[in-house]
Parts: structure tokens; C-alpha cells; sequence
């Protein structure tokens, strides 16, 4: 899923800027980013602070995963080890 999102944001990196402003803002959003204190002075949204806020979202929903993985790879070694145990007991 990171992959698709990473591509998400190349292709709309590479739209004109009235178009990527508005798609950035809109890709933030889904992504549940918070775009307070990311206005210019013309009611514009700072580029560079809303693709960091959609990096740290990315990254945010990738650490995530990462701790089910690390939930279910214990559990995988419980069950082992509890496979190994009774293998011993009755052999």
C-alpha cells in the first residue's frame, strides 16, 4: 500500500501547481493530515510543508503495519514453540 501512496505523490508532483496544490490538500486530507498553520500570506497552501505532512502521514501508516507484522511473527513463535514442547513431551 506505501508503494501505491508513494506513486500517488509522483504523479501529483508532477501536475501543473494550481492543479497540485489542490490535489496535495486533497491527498493530505485522506490521509488525515492536518493542514493548519500550512497558509501563505495569499491564503495559499506552503508546498513543501504539506508533502512533509503527507510524508509523515505515509510513514505514520506504514509503522503501523509494521507492529501487526511483529504481533503475528510472536505469535507464529509461540505457536512454534508450543508445537516443539509437545513434540518432546510425547516422544
Amino acid at each position: 500500500m506505501t508503494i501505491f501512496m508513494n506513486r500517488r505523490l509522483q504523479k501529483i508532483m508532477k501536475l501543473n501547481p494550481r492543479e497540485r496544490e489542490t490535489t496535495l490538500r486533497e491527498y493530505a486530507q485522506e490521509l488525515g493530515c492536518s493542514l493548519s498553520s500550512s497558509y501563505t500570506t495569499e491564503g495559499k497552501h506552503l508546498e513543501e510543508e504539506v508533502v512533509g505532512r503527507i510524508h509523515e502521514a505515509m510513514r505514520s501508516i506504514r509503522e503501523s503495519r509494521t507492529w501487526w507484522i511483529a504481533v503475528i511473527a510472536a505469535l507464529a513463535s509461540v505457536f512454534s514453540a508450543l508445537a516443539a514442547w509437545f513434540a518432546v513431551i510425547k516422544g
